[in-house]
């Protein structure tokens, strides 16, 4: 459970750095001293994923806030994913409304069907979404979703996987 707080808490981080800021930081080195400690703890990180500049340095966000987030899941029947989905309705949604960052989150849920996935997050470019937040069970099925939301000017985040 602690790693799947640490992983979220690193998107949520991230993603709200593009939203407050309207840029995204280049790497870790430019967050706070204490969220570095707590976001970035080796022991909490999975030694293959590579940290390093962000793709969304230079991003900027095309809408002031609030803005429309999707979170596309690829699987809602476990405890796991059952926390992450009960920390995003009950701190993370609340928390950024209350600070006028988004007006509403619209979560889908494939049942580890990368095709299903791939049409929700389609539909979710295409309802106007600023941001997209995917939890993906097959990262290299959604490539060129991303590439489709990306080129619509939608920044899409991958939370956890």
């Amino acid at each position: 459970m602690k790693r799947m707080n640490a992983a979220l808490l690193r998107t949520i981080v991230l993603c709200a750095s593009v939203a407050a800021a309207g840029q995204a930081v280049a790497d870790v080195t430019e967050l706070p001293q204490d969220i570095q400690d707590k976001l970035y703890n080796p022991a909490l990180l999975d030694p293959n994923q590579p940290i390093a500049d962000s793709a969304y340095r230079d991003f900027v966000a095309k809408n002031p806030p609030p803005w429309k987030i999707g979170y596309a899941s690829s699987y809602a029947g476990n405890t796991w994913r059952a926390g992450v989905m009960d920390r995003l309705q009950n701190e993370i949604i609340p928390k950024w409304q209350e600070l006028g960052l988004i007006s509403e989150v619209i979560v889908t849920q494939s049942n580890l069907n990368d095709a299903t996935q791939i049409q929700q997050m389609r539909q979710l470019v295409d309802q106007g979404v600023d941001a997209i937040i995917v939890c993906c069970s097959n990262p290299t099925a959604l490539n060129q979703t991303v590439e489709y939301a990306h080129s619509k000017g939608v920044p899409v985040f991958s939370g956890i996987g």
